[in-house]
């Protein structure tokens, strides 16, 4: 039968698929994005739920006033997490892609072998 070069390239596919979204996934559980305000008085880390999990604050805020230390938090915290959720929309987006991909390549595989029609860019000889 001449399907067995098919099937072996077909588990291949299917195996780095599943090899990406491991990776996918393992990023997403250790995703910690870290950004600083512009005056550096404030630094946050952010995960990748979009969760602000530490907040460093620079030494000597005392010099400046409520306003402007509430605004470099502000500003450290939003940026953290706009990067973060755009990290993690990133990687999801990119599994999602390779599923529709490896699962509408699969399709067309099995289609070809019920039709008897080869693979696209293959000749009959």
């Amino acid at each position: 039968m001449s399907g067995g070069p098919d099937v072996e390239a077909f588990l291949d596919r299917l195996r780095a698929i599943a090899s990406e979204w491991e990776s996918a996934h393992d990023q997403l559980e250790t995703l910690q994005v870290v950004s600083a305000s512009r005056d550096q008085l404030a630094t946050a880390t952010a995960d990748s739920g979009g969760t602000v999990v530490d907040l460093q604050l620079a030494p000597g805020l005392r010099r400046h006033g409520p306003d402007v230390v509430a605004a470099s938090i502000l500003e450290a915290t939003s940026q953290a997490v706009e990067q973060a959720n755009a990290r993690r929309a990133e990687l999801v987006s990119g599994s999602v892609a390779l599923a529709v991909g490896g699962r509408k390549r699969a399709a067309e595989g099995a289609m070809r072998a019920d039709t008897g029609i080869p693979p696209a860019g293959h000749g009959t000889g």
